[in-house]
């Protein structure tokens, strides 16, 4: 992978300020230009897998821009650290229906409707499930297609229409068959899993602090916050010793390649 991602950032400024010792914060364009390069730099180091059939599709994350107070409350809440900190990551975890329970009263009522086979399901017209219906597409979960329906769009209808229209059907093809369209909602929807890094929450005045004690300038800083914090993202960490020294080493990386200095230099801090 030689080129870089294309990345959206979902920028959400929740404090007062736009400009720090003269310097004024970083814009969407810059945040995803920096983003971008670190998730290139963890591509090339095998932090990072993409689909080749989905070259063109852009990462998203969420970058919020916080007070000194909303920083303190969720590195308290999520960390145990009763303080304000420069980033928080928060990596995207694609939603699990397994982990979900029904109220008992409702379990219940549904156990007793499954025990009858005279009663049709929830929302579907009276008679037999096929096979693709009943083993939720092929396989798929049939809660995932339930969540995926409403992302199927009309070009994903009339895709489906033209393979009935043009002959194609699954018994003539068996295992060759095109995708229906909520095959391909369910193929779109993974891919969206994937595309999402998740949130990065900065606390600006710590940010600018830093920067101000380190000799740096705050533009420069603010693209660390976002190598270091998408790093995260992926899932690289510095708790242990050989953890942190990769991290490290692919975040003096990407920002030399910015034209940044290296953040763990002595004299940087």
């Amino acid at each position: 992978m030689s080129e870089a991602p294309a990345v959206v950032v979902d920028l959400q400024l929740a404090i007062g300020e736009s400009e720090f010792d003269g310097q004024p914060l970083p814009a969407s364009h810059q945040l995803e230009a920096w983003v971008a390069a670190a998730l290139l730099a963890a591509a090339e180091d095998g932090g990072l897998e993409r689909d080749a059939s989905a070259a063109a599709a852009p990462y998203e994350l969420t970058v919020r821009l916080v007070e000194e107070a909303e920083s303190q409350g969720l590195n308290r809440d999520y960390r145990g650290k009763d303080s304000p900190t420069n980033v928080l990551s928060f990596p995207h975890e694609p939603l699990d229906l397994d982990d979900f329970a029904l109220p008992p009263e409702l379990a219940a009522r549904f156990a007793e409707e499954g025990d009858d086979d005279s009663l049709p399901l929830a929302g579907m017209p009276e008679g037999d499930l096929d096979a693709g219906e009943e083993e939720g597409l092929d396989g798929h979960n049939s809660d995932d297609v339930m969540l995926a329906s409403d992302a199927m769009s009309e070009a994903d209808e009339a895709d489906a229409t033209d393979a009935v229209s043009s002959g194609f059907s699954t018994s003539a093809l068996g295992s060759a068959a095109p995708e229906t369209a909520a095959e391909q909602a369910l193929d779109e929807q993974a891919l969206d899993e994937q595309r999402f890094l998740g949130d990065l929450i900065i606390s600006v005045h710590v940010v600018a602090r830093e920067a101000r004690e380190q000799g740096k300038s705050l533009e420069n800083h603010f693209a660390h916050m976002l190598v270091h914090g998408t790093l995260h993202l992926l899932g690289y960490d510095h708790i242990e010793d050989d953890e942190a020294e990769r991290m490290e080493a692919l975040e003096r990386h990407v920002l030399a390649g910015l034209g940044i200095a290296d953040p763990y230099r002595e004299e940087n801090h």
